[in-house]
């Protein structure tokens, strides 16, 4: 009988072991397959009167393997832009329109390493991940509908950047590893130039070379107080905006030449 006990026991014991280490790893191992998800804070962005844009902070959960790229970007359209030329080697004056067939509006993005690193050209054309991939996409043409020089590209993306609305910053998606997973978060400067709107953000797992997977999550950018009402009387009642700013812009002048005619008078 004690020979049957020991051989229970024993048995017991090594099943207990067994059952200890499956259920062990098990979460090791998910956590390395572990769904790729996205959440964006602040999920609403009000525009008031000393609204000068806005930090995202966009976080989630990923594969522990994967690099990830994160971005905020419109869809395609077409823009119509002026441009100047020197006339006569001395004096800017404006020579033409040309049409911008395909750009976005807005065209953010962050990722964990290099573009050219973790993905191979098909993939990075294939999602616009970076500019020259955007280039391939765009269209460029003059008001007679000739295709124009690829320069205007290069132009238009310096004015872009100027504005703040387009970014790239490769590398500062960071990953955190822990018993709760694998985490990642993105800090993401909103420029106050972009307009109102509902905007997605979108997160790309990428694994030898190749998107994988990828998660969204969207915010909401909208003045509101009276700068919702000033929007939409100068939609709605143009003529009476138009009004009430000439008369603002008068009254201003008034206290302005108060101001310095009294400043005047003192010395």
């Amino acid at each position: 009988m004690n020979t049957l006990k020991r051989t229970v026991m024993f048995s017991l014991r090594c099943l207990a072991v067994c059952g200890a280490a499956f259920f062990g790893l098990t979460p090791l191992s998910a956590s390395a397959d572990q769904a790729l998800t996205c959440a964006v804070t602040p999920g609403n962005i009000p525009i008031t009167f000393t609204y000068h844009g806005a930090q995202l902070t966009i976080t989630g959960q990923s594969a522990s393997s994967d690099d990830l790229i994160v971005t905020i970007s419109t869809e395609p359209e077409d823009v119509v832009l002026k441009y100047k030329e020197k006339v006569g080697g001395l004096v800017w004056m404006k020579k033409g329109d040309l049409d911008f067939k395909g750009v976005p509006a807005i065209y953010l993005l962050h990722s964990t390493a290099e573009l050219t690193r973790i993905l191979s050209d098909a993939e990075r054309s294939q999602y616009q991940f970076g500019y020259d991939a955007l280039r391939q996409k765009v269209l460029i043409e003059d008001s007679q509908g000739n295709p124009a020089d690829g320069k205007w590209f290069d132009e238009y993306l310096k004015f872009k950047k100027k504005e703040m609305v387009y970014d790239i910053q490769e590398g500062t998606v960071i990953r955190q590893h822990g018993e709760r997973g694998n985490t990642y978060q993105a800090s993401v400067a909103w420029p106050y130039q972009a307009a109102p709107g509902t905007y997605t953000v979108k997160v790309f797992a990428v694994r030898d070379g190749r998107v994988v997977g990828q998660a969204a999550d969207q915010f909401e950018v909208q003045r509101v107080g009276i700068t919702e009402a000033l929007s939409k009387m100068a939609f709605e009642h143009a003529a009476l905006y138009g009004i009430m700013a000439v008369v603002i812009a008068l009254l201003a002048g008034l206290v302005v030449g108060a101001i310095f005619k009294k400043g005047g008078g003192s010395h």
